[in-house]
């Protein structure tokens, strides 16, 4: 039997002692129903719950040191409000705790390691990356004004061109072997030669790394070799997408050209009929689609008389039809406007803001991104101060290195200086809904979509989806036959 503790806490005019009353009766029943001897109980009155005043709340401090004297295995609160409402504190009091191995449970908020806490883990998960992902749209906004006038907006100017005083102006040399690749290319030839006449010329990359043909192919894709600016304000999710920039800011003949636009079609063209377009896993779908049989369900591509053909196809064979890829992409993204109706987001909203209020690993999860990007940023800027190292580069290009530089600085210094959201608002929540919703792309479909079963009739196909919400939507959310 394991030794615990209670410690409860009335803060406001709106609580009594009878609140307290209530914390340790249902704080005394979760201990009886889980096995644990309750050796004490330590309660505060009319104290803030603000980190700013913990050190006034005589039982929390005492609480503190009987925790360093090892008196106890477990300290069971009602809700975790009840220790601090500030998440620093929280987090400094999760440290102590895991040092002197000593567990925190909220009897009201005990989301233990079922599979609804999983799910709800990486909502929340999801939604801090979308609090990060909009954390800097003041620096964005500033790019697009920079990008509404054609200027370099950081990063590596292309190969082929340098950047003066965020303008691109041709590289004479680079251009050169840029107009040979794409000849090459449109001509059908291979890279090996001029790869090799690049390397002997001691030529490399912006990076100041060796070409090869990784660095070629995205040469051959970059529109703005046709004098045409581009920008894209932020990374589109699918891959295809990377390429063809949908969303990007375009003006025409803004840049020096150094490949006409009908060389560069033609190359497009060319490249288009030689790629491999079957896909081996990225299907909107992948992973979810169950046949009759119970089986997996498996993508693959065909041709027949010139047209591509995508379909599922039973893993084991058991006679079932194959369906249409488009089908079954159809089926789920209207499923997944159903599942994110006014009335399921409010639903949604409720569950992710009681679990965060209870989840205490949510602060070290979201710090963990937000350290992702500051490493990202910070890779983004040694590379930078390498080429700087060189010594070898024009003053024009050092300053322009230097401006670049800044830019980055400041996005980390912003990164560093951001702390998690106290509380999502269901604003908040409901704006991220909203986004997956209007997006219905695999990730939104594989966050949401735990399994769809197809089964083939003579007309149509029926879906049966189940989303991986059942447990917080009920059979709203569980099921759904198209």
């Amino acid at each position: 039997m394991k030794d615990a503790v209670i410690y409860a806490r009335y803060s406001s005019d709106k609580q009594d002692e009878a609140s307290i009353d209530a914390q340790v009766r249902a704080c005394r029943e979760y201990a009886a129903s889980k096995g644990y001897a309750v050796l004490e109980v330590y309660a505060d009155e009319a104290v803030s719950g603000k980190g700013s005043k913990t050190a006034s709340r005589k039982a929390y401090q005492k609480l503190l040191r009987d925790v360093n004297k090892g008196r106890f295995d477990t300290i069971l609160i009602h809700k975790y409000d009840r220790v601090a409402r500030n998440l620093g504190e929280h987090v400094n009091l999760e440290k102590k705790l895991k040092d002197r191995a000593v567990e925190l449970i909220a009897v009201a908020q005990d989301f233990g390691s079922s599979a609804e806490a999983k799910i709800m883990k990486t909502l929340m998960w999801s939604l801090s990356e979308y609090y990060l992902d909009n954390l800097s749209s003041e620096t964005k906004k500033g790019h697009r004004e920079t990008a509404m006038k054609a200027k370099h907006n950081g990063g590596y100017a292309p190969f082929g061109y340098d950047v003066v005083n965020q303008e691109y102006v041709v590289n004479e040399l680079e251009a050169g072997f840029v107009r040979k690749i794409f000849n090459a290319a449109a001509n059908r030839e291979g890279f090996t030669t001029i790869i090799e006449e690049l390397a002997a010329a001691g030529i490399t990359g912006k990076r100041g790394k060796p070409i090869k043909y990784t660095q070629i192919y995205e040469m051959l894709r970059n529109e703005k070799y046709t004098g045409t600016y581009i920008y894209t304000p932020q990374e589109e999710e699918r891959r295809e997408d990377r390429r063809s920039k949908p969303n990007a800011i375009r003006i025409e003949n803004a840049l020096p050209q150094i490949i006409s636009k009908a060389q560069f079609m033609e190359v497009q063209r060319i490249m288009t009929e030689r790629k491999q377009t079957g896909k081996k896993a990225g299907y909107l779908c992948s992973g979810l689609v169950y046949c009759q049989c119970r089986a997996k369900m498996h993508g693959a591509r065909s041709v027949s008389k010139g047209h591509e053909y995508f379909r599922y196809y039973c893993s084991k064979k058991c006679g079932a039809p194959s369906i249409r890829m488009e089908e079954v992409d159809k089926a789920a993204v209207d499923y997944l406007h159903k599942l994110l109706s006014p009335e399921n987001q409010d639903k949604i909203a409720a569950a992710l803001r009681q679990y965060q209020a209870g989840e205490k690993n949510r602060v070290e999860d979201f710090n963990k991104a937000l350290q992702k990007r500051i490493e990202a940023k910070q890779g983004e800027y040694d590379a930078l101060m390498k080429n700087l190292a060189t010594g070898a580069l024009p003053p024009a290009v050092v300053a322009d290195i230097g401006k670049q530089m800044q830019t980055i600085k400041a996005e980390i210094v912003q990164l560093q200086e951001t702390t998690p959201p106290t509380d999502f608002t269901v604003g908040q929540i409901k704006a991220w809904l909203e986004v997956l919703k209007a997006s219905a792309d695999e990730k939104a479909i594989h966050l949401l979509i735990e399994r769809i079963e197809a089964t083939p009739g003579e007309t149509k196909t029926d879906f049966n989806m189940q989303s991986t919400l059942k447990s917080v939507l009920g059979e709203i959310g569980c099921g759904d036959r198209t």
